[in-house]
């Protein structure tokens, strides 16, 4: 399996070419183009140049990206402490709530035995009226 990956990765490498300097008069030792100490220079520095632009853009480019994406961050961070401030500050009012019914309903006395008592007395009482009425 190894080896049918071979030839590829052979075929997929670049050619390095061939480098030499030549001195007037002498004869090239293969096919080639000819450039002298000037055009070599501006070749050369054109690629430099090119990858120094390459590199601004991409710095350029980050930088916009990281301001643009650092201050929707902020903006999520203070979005969320805000909301907390507001949710602790609903708790509040709600537990203060919850005290004052709880004190309001401590303070109501449960003891409705009384009624209780009048209820069943007059459910009885209405219960043999009707009764004897029913059975006369």
């Amino acid at each position: 399996m190894l080896i049918s990956f071979l030839p590829c990765t052979l075929y997929a490498q670049e050619p390095e070419g061939k480098f030499t300097r030549v001195l007037q008069g002498e004869i090239v030792p293969f096919d080639s183009w000819c450039f002298d100490d000037i055009a070599s220079a501006k070749l050369q520095t054109a690629i430099e140049f090119c990858e120094k632009r390459c590199d601004l853009s991409i710095e350029q480019a980050v930088s916009e990206v990281t301001a643009r994406y650092s201050l929707e961050v902020q903006n999520l961070k203070l979005r969320v402490e805000t909301m907390t401030k507001q949710n602790e500050k609903m708790l509040s009012i709600k537990e203060q709530e919850i005290k004052k019914l709880e004190q309001a309903a401590l303070k109501r006395p449960n003891d409705y035995s009384h009624w209780w008592a009048l209820g069943g007395l007059g459910t009885g009482v209405v219960a043999t009226i009707l009764t004897v009425i029913a059975i006369r």
